[in-house]
């Protein structure tokens, strides 16, 4: 099968797809703004052709035969994340197309740049286009389904998996009092949220310590908002790491915490069950659905320092129950989001989307659940 990706190659999501989809013996071909060398697929970078003598007709046509051939090409072109790609009108009808936003395209996070009309508008002329849609939440199937004006059915829900074996337990279980942070530095993330909830934190857990994972540029402006000296000097802050280091960061600290603002989904939730990690997560957006309340984890109302600190400390305080959420964590994402099934849910639904018969709307792809693509209900 042969599938054109409109992705960034840098995305941890992107590298992952593309692997997942060269094992099952697709050929992947990305396209994107700039110069990149992706791993394990071609690559061209994004360009509608300009003037030439070669090519002196207005732009809408230029742009519609530079399109239609990445359809001619490839039995399906897929978009991950809703930019204006140009897809709309007549190449969509040379082929087929699956969108699969990601989050922040349909659910910005707080002081985002306001979706202007014409990039609503060409969103919507992609999904009425679209042969396949996905996510990889209930919750943020819905909001897609909401925000583009059709039945949620319509919308295949397959989540990103964990790779379990990648994503172990330490041998021994965390002796120090250590709360990490990896969602990085975005408004979406809440990572001031945290901060607010430390000093009520290190009052009830004296030896407690702090690592966050994100920028240099962007942990300036909150290593401002610290203020206190004794808990700045409880945080230790790390710069992103690759995917596969991911796992050696988790298996230092006894609880994991997910603030987030707006989150669609949550895989560095399941990550840290993979791990046997506890989480204490916002009760917002997708969250619910990564984080099991008093079973793989808390949910709370990060919005409150106080609540916030009740739920870290209570875990900190009681290693029995860590372990045990731990333990359950890594079984419900065995369960329900081991990579390698999640992966066959969504290779099943690019080619399931890529043989659809000509005339089958969006409307219509519920239909695709017999091809098992659809991740059941995990509570």
């Amino acid at each position: 099968m042969r599938i054109c990706i409109f992705a960034h190659p840098e995305a941890t999501h992107t590298k992952r797809m593309v692997a997942a989809l060269r094992e099952r013996s697709a050929s992947v071909h990305l396209v994107y703004k700039g110069d990149h060398n992706p791993q394990g697929a071609t690559y061209e970078r994004f360009g509608v052709p300009g003037l030439s003598l070669g090519e002196s007709v207005r732009r809408s046509v230029r742009r519609e035969r530079y399109l239609s051939k990445f359809f001619k090409e490839h039995d399906l072109v897929t978009v991950f994340y809703l930019s204006d790609w140009g897809f709309y009108d007549v190449p969509i009808s040379k082929g087929r197309l699956a969108l699969w936003p990601w989050g922040s395209d349909i659910n910005p996070p707080p002081n985002a740049p306001t979706e202007t009309p014409r990039l609503r508008e060409r969103r919507m002329e992609m999904f009425k286009g679209a042969h396949g849609i996905a996510t990889c939440s209930h919750w943020f199937g819905k909001r897609v389904a909401d925000y583009a004006g059709f039945d949620s059915g319509s919308v295949e829900v397959i989540p990103l998996g964990v790779d379990l074996k990648l994503f172990q337990p330490a041998e021994h279980p965390v002796c120090e009092p250590v709360v990490g942070f990896l969602k990085g530095f975005g408004p979406a993330y809440g990572a001031e949220r945290f901060i607010n909830a430390m000093p009520d934190i290190v009052a009830r857990v004296p030896d407690v310590r702090f690592e966050m994972v994100g920028t240099k540029d962007r942990a300036k402006r909150l290593q401002r908002l610290v203020g206190d000296p004794d808990i700045a000097a409880r945080i230790r802050w790390i710069e992103p790491q690759p995917h596969h280091e991911i796992p050696n960061l988790l298996r230092r600290w006894q609880v994991s915490v997910i603030p987030s603002v707006v989150e669609s989904f949550g895989v560095a939730a399941l990550e840290s069950s993979a791990c046997g990690v506890p989480v204490v997560a916002s009760n917002t957006d997708g969250l619910p659905e990564t984080v099991v309340h008093d079973q793989t984890g808390l949910l709370t109302d990060t919005t409150d320092p106080q609540r916030f600190a009740d739920a870290v400390v209570g875990l900190l305080a009681d290693e029995e129950r860590r372990v045990e959420m731990g333990q359950v964590g890594r079984k419900f994402v065995g369960s329900h989001y081991e990579w390698g099934d999640c992966a066959d849910r969504w290779m099943g639904f690019f080619e399931a989307t890529a043989n659809l018969q000509r005339g089958i709307s969006p409307a219509s792809m519920g239909s695709l659940a017999s091809n098992s693509t659809v991740l059941k209900e995990t509570k």
